[in-house]
C-alpha cells in the first residue's frame, strides 16, 4: 500500500495544475456557444451531449479499467482529451463544437471511475472518502482565482480570443499531464484481463435506492446550470468580470463544502453527507430573488452545498460493489437524468427565464423527500 500512495500524490498535483487552466474557460462556455451561433435550446442539447458522452463512457471506461488496468485507461483518456481541446479551439460554428464536446466528455467519463478505483486501491479504507475530498480540494483551490482571471481575460481580449487562448494553455498542460501519468503512475489492478464488454450489472439494493433520489437532484441541476450565466448577465445585469467573481466565490465555498462533506461522510455516515447536498434547494429560488452581484454570490454559496455529497458518491458505490464498473453505471444513470434536463431547461428558458429555476427548486424538494426514505 505504501508504494501505491504515490498514485494519490501524482494525480493530486496533475489535477491541481489542470484545474487552474480548466477554470479559465469552462464557466464561460455557454457564452462561447452563443457567439458561435447556438440558441438556448441548442445550448441545452450541447450540454446534453456532454452528459451522454460522459455517461456511456463511464460504463465502458469502468469496465475497461476492471479488465485492462487503471493506468492504461487514464493515459488513453488524457491523450484523447488533449485532442478534443484542439478541436474545440478550431471550431468556427456550433456544429463544429459537437465532435470536440463529445470527445472531451468521453475522456472525462472513462477516467472518472478509473481514477476513483485507482485511489481507492491505493489507500486504506478509512482514508478513502477524506482522500477523495482532498483530491477535490486540490481541484477547487486554483479555480477560486482563475475563474475571475478568466473573466478578466474575456473582458480584455474579447470572449472569443480570451477563451481560445485559455484552450491553448490547457492543451499544453494536458500534454505534460499525460507524460506524468506515463512515467509516474503505478498500476493497482493486480491481474489485468483481456478486455471484453459485458453490460450485466449486479447492484445492491442500497445503490438502486440511491439512484432515483440523486437522479432528481441532477435533473434539477441540469435544468439551470448552462443558463445561470445568461440569467445573471442578461436579466440581472452583471458583467463578465462580475460573473467570474461570482464563480470564484462558488468555487471557494465548494471547496469548504467538499472538505466538510468528506469529514461528515467518514464520521457520521455516507447518507448524512448525501442528504446534506439538498441544501442546494435554496439556490434556484435565491437566484430569482437576486437583485445585484452580492445576491448572486449568496445564491452561489447555496449552490455549493451540492458538493457536500460529491466525494461520498463514488466511495458509497465502491464500498457496496467493489467495482469500478458499478461506479460507471451509477454515473451513467445520473448522467441520463442530466441529459433530459438540459434541453428541457433550454426550452423553459426560451419561454421565460424564471421557469427553469422555479421547477428546479421544486424537483430538488421532491428528491430530498425520496432520499430521506430510500438512501
Amino acid at each position: 500500500m505504501e508504494n501505491l500512495r504515490i498514485n494519490f500524490f501524482i494525480y493530486c498535483i496533475a489535477n491541481f495544475i489542470w484545474s487552474a487552466v480548466f477554470n479559465l474557460w469552462y464557466s464561460f462556455l455557454p457564452k462561447y456557444y452563443e457567439v458561435l451561433g447556438a440558441s438556448t435550446i441548442v445550448i441545452g442539447f450541447l450540454f446534453s451531449l456532454e452528459r451522454v458522452s460522459e455517461g456511456f463512457s463511464n460504463i465502458f471506461g469502468g469496465h475497461f479499467a476492471d479488465k485492462a488496468g487503471r493506468k492504461k485507461v487514464i493515459i488513453i483518456g488524457s491523450f484523447l482529451g488533449n485532442i478534443s481541446l484542439l478541436i474545440l479551439y478550431l471550431a468556427i460554428d456550433w456544429i463544429g463544437l459537437i465532435p470536440a464536446i463529445a470527445l472531451f466528455w468521453v475522456t472525462v467519463g472513462i477516467q472518472f471511475p478509473t481514477i476513483t478505483a485507482l485511489i481507492n486501491e491505493s489507500l486504506p479504507k478509512k482514508r478513502r472518502a477524506s482522500a477523495l475530498s482532498v483530491l477535490s480540494i486540490m481541484s477547487y483551490i486554483p479555480g477560486i482565482f482563475t475563474v475571475s482571471l478568466g473573466g478578466l481575460l474575456m473582458e480584455k481580449m474579447g470572449l472569443l480570443n480570451g477563451l481560445r487562448t485559455s484552450l491553448l494553455i490547457s492543451f499544453v498542460i494536458g500534454i505534460l499531464s499525460t507524460f506524468a501519468y506515463i512515467f509516474f503512475l503505478k498500476e493497482t489492478l493486480t491481474t489485468p484481463k483481456k478486455f471484453k464488454i459485458k453490460l450485466k450489472w449486479g447492484a445492491s439494493r442500497r445503490i438502486w435506492c440511491f439512484v432515483p433520489s440523486y437522479s432528481l437532484l441532477m435533473f434539477s441541476v441540469s435544468l439551470i446550470s448552462p443558463f445561470v450565466i445568461f440569467y445573471s448577465q442578461d436579466i440581472k445585469g452583471i458583467g463578465m468580470l462580475d460573473w467570474g467573481i461570482a464563480r470564484s466565490f462558488f468555487t471557494a465555498f465548494t471547496l469548504i463544502a467538499t472538505i466538510a462533506g468528506g469529514l461528515l461522510s467518514d464520521r457520521f455516515g455516507r447518507k448524512t453527507a448525501l442528504l446534506l447536498s439538498f441544501i442546494s434547494i435554496l439556490f434556484p429560488f435565491s437566484m430569482i430573488l437576486s437583485r445585484n452581484l452580492t445576491h448572486i454570490i449568496i445564491a452561489h454559496i447555496f449552490a455549493s452545498a451540492l458538493f457536500l455529497g460529491s466525494s461520498t458518491i463514488p466511495v458509497y458505490v465502491f464500498e457496496k460493489s467493489k467495482s469500478a464498473k458499478s461506479i460507471g453505471m451509477v454515473n451513467f444513470c445520473l448522467a441520463i437524468a442530466m441529459v433530459l434536463g438540459y434541453p428541457v431547461g433550454g426550452f423553459l428558458y426560451s419561454l421565460s427565464p424564471e421557469y427553469p429555476f422555479m421547477i428546479s427548486g421544486l424537483i430538488r424538494i421532491l428528491g430530498l423527500i425520496i432520499g430521506v426514505f430510500l438512501i
